[in-house]
């Protein structure tokens, strides 16, 4: 084996196979490896060969630590193989050095880049970031986190079809990112998740901080944060560093809300009411998505008509705050993508009217502290409890909201829409991963819809 044109790629999922395509398109000597062995990636294998047939692949589908591994010169490390694994330790031992998929794909992309992390929002404030930049005539595309694997990204850059990317980048794959590129970043917010993975808050927090390693010496406008996030920044970047700060509340905030009205320095840009996004965390996205607009076009882009008409036509996808019925005075909101207690919160706090939201909570737990739900507790008349972690839910807010224990999706939206009334809403917000009943939280959304569906259209008949 060429050790120094050999890549090892450590989990065939959506970001393995991508990275593979990359090695391929590189003329890179490639080492699969995975715990599992499925037709889904004998297939994808077999695809990428068709497609590179010059180039040499090793599989090694249904690995366990018996099986010795071949030597080579990087490990792409998929974001869910954790550190510790076996196969990550094995690669640490038999590579020279171990990087995740996304600074694999960094590493082979010269277009500027926008880089989105935090808790809760990414994957809006990525949409809209790239729909602001094509409005101003930039041929972008959002990757990353976002679905669309970055190292497929990286071979469109590599064939000049996108100009400019908007890359969503979760703690997974910043994690084995040895520094960042000197990009302009946001971080959006930080609120417990994840934590069954990284430990604690505190490094949780200092992993999203790395999205600025590379850019320490760039302008402050290339560091965009939340306000309220200026407590970590004095303790994870160089003292004094200055950044670019948002904020719905504060008004000392470089991007601020004022009297409805997003503005910059003072300078009115547009009432947020015009915006489709409701509630005061995607007033913030919007901030987000023009402070990196401003980043890589100059302040002037963020003025331009332009970026205004598209911030007023943007709609968000689906299962994000999503009010898909009306019927009876009674909303019906599919927040399935709401998967930690910040993102309830927020779904909360923008359909509150008193205590009239009917909630379904519950899922696989991340080692979340749930006690976080406290301000929506005043705002909900009866929580539905399903899923692994329904009791360390109910353990943390039994007592101050009524909850009943439900033995399926199916028996929570029966018994909430059996006692909903004109002015509630019956709300999917789990604050919870799905893996433990669905695929993802597109299905468990989509479940929900039909569910929901079913029963008011049999009650119809």
């Amino acid at each position: 084996m060429d050790l120094e044109n050999s890549v090892m790629i450590c989990g065939f999922g959506v970001s393995g196979q991508a990275a593979a395509r990359l090695a391929g398109y590189l003329g890179k000597h490639i080492v699969i490896v995975d715990e599992n062995s499925t037709r889904e990636m004998r297939e994808q294998a077999a695809e990428i060969r068709k497609q590179y047939p010059d180039v040499r692949m090793d599989l090694f589908f249904s690995w366990t630590e018996e099986i010795t591994l071949p030597r080579c010169e990087t490990a792409v490390m998929s974001p869910g193989v954790r550190r510790g694994a076996a196969l990550f330790l094995a690669a640490e031992r038999m590579n020279k050095e171990v990087i995740s998929e996304l600074e694999f794909a960094l590493r082979h992309i010269t277009c500027p880049i926008a880089a989105i992390t935090g808790t809760n929002g990414k994957t809006t404030t990525t949409e809209l970031t790239t729909a602001l930049l094509r409005a101003s005539a930039i041929r972008a595309e959002s990757a990353g986190n976002i679905g669309h694997a970055l190292s497929d990204c990286a071979i469109e850059v590599c064939e000049q079809r996108v100009k400019y990317l908007v890359v969503e980048v979760s703690s997974f794959q910043i994690d084995t990112v040895s520094q960042f590129p000197k990009h302009p970043g946001v971080i959006l917010n930080i609120a417990s998740d994840h934590i069954d993975r990284h430990g604690g808050m505190d490094a949780y927090a200092e992993t999203k901080f790395r999205i600025f390693s590379g850019s320490l010496s760039a302008p402050p406008e290339t560091r965009i944060i939340n306000s309220n996030l200026l407590g970590y920044r004095k303790r994870f970047l160089p003292a004094g560093l200055p950044v670019t700060t948002f904020s719905a509340t504060d008004p000392d905030a470089d991007f601020t809300l004022k009297n409805g009205i997003i503005c910059f320095h003072g300078r009115e840009i547009l009432p947020f009411a015009e915006s489709a996004l409701k509630g005061l965390h995607n007033a913030e996205n919007i901030m987000a998505a023009l402070a990196l607009v401003r980043a890589l076009l100059g302040e002037d882009a963020i003025f331009a008509t332009c970026v205004r008409d598209a911030i007023r036509s943007f709609l968000p996808d689906a299962h994000r705050m999503e009010v898909f019925l009306e019927k009876n005075g009674i909303r019906y909101i599919n927040d399935s993508k709401a998967t930690n207690p910040h993102a309830v919160n927020a779904a909360v706090a923008t359909f509150a009217a008193g205590q009239n939201i009917i909630l379904i909570l519950g899922g696989l737990d991340k080692d979340m502290d749930f006690t976080e739900l406290a301000p929506s507790l005043p705002h909900i008349r009866q929580a539905f409890l399903i899923g692994q972690c329904k009791e360390k839910i109910h353990d943390a807010i039994a007592g101050k909201v009524k909850c009943k224990m439900s033995s399926s999706l199916e028996s929570a939206v029966k018994d909430a829409c059996s006692m909903a009334k004109a002015g509630d809403c019956v709300m999917l917000s789990p604050a919870t991963a799905s893996m433990d009943m669905f695929r993802n939280y597109a299905e468990r959304g989509s479940r929900f819809k039909e569910i929901v569906t079913g029963l008011l259209a049999g009650r119809e008949a």
